[in-house]
């Protein structure tokens, strides 16, 4: 079972070295650039996903509701937001996006939050077929050319 630790110091080269197939470079920024924008993402945080000492993959989310969430029209202010999410190539189909998907569930009902929001490049190869797996829906919205899912508890 893997583990979600809160990016630390010295958690950013491990997790720096992650990166996705190159087929799947289109679908997701590199965590370099998720780490550097997270100081100026208010509600932002960010965890680096280890199995024992090997960083997998990185998830990042949004809190919605934070007072100075930077948030954009029709976008859920009592929402939790997975800003990114990147498995590393060598760690695909592991279960590793699965969990992460289910710490951000657990991280809503922790923060009291409604939902959770995620959004995908809508091509073959993408995310959403595991997103859809995990019960979200999608929106009907395009939100910066990818589509919007959210997933809410029954």
């Amino acid at each position: 079972m893997p583990e979600f630790r809160p990016l630390a110091k010295n958690h950013i080269r491990d997790l720096y070295r992650l990166e996705v197939r190159p087929d799947q470079t289109k679908f997701v920024a590199p965590n370099g650039v998720t780490m550097a924008q997270w100081p100026f993402e208010p509600g932002s945080m960010v965890f680096g996903i280890w199995e024992g000492e090997t960083a997998v993959g990185l998830l990042a989310m949004i809190d919605f509701s934070h007072p100075e969430a930077d948030l954009q029209e029709g976008e859920d202010p009592t929402a939790l937001y997975v800003w990114r999410l990147l498995i590393g190539a060598d760690h695909q189909r592991k279960g590793y996006g699965t969990a992460a998907l289910d710490f951000a569930k657990a991280k809503r009902i922790e923060m009291g939050l409604s939902a959770i929001f995620i959004s995908a490049v809508d091509e073959p190869g993408s995310a959403i077929p595991l997103y859809e797996k995990e019960g979200f829906v999608r929106t009907g919205r395009i939100v910066d050319g990818e589509t919007e899912l959210v997933w809410r508890p029954d």
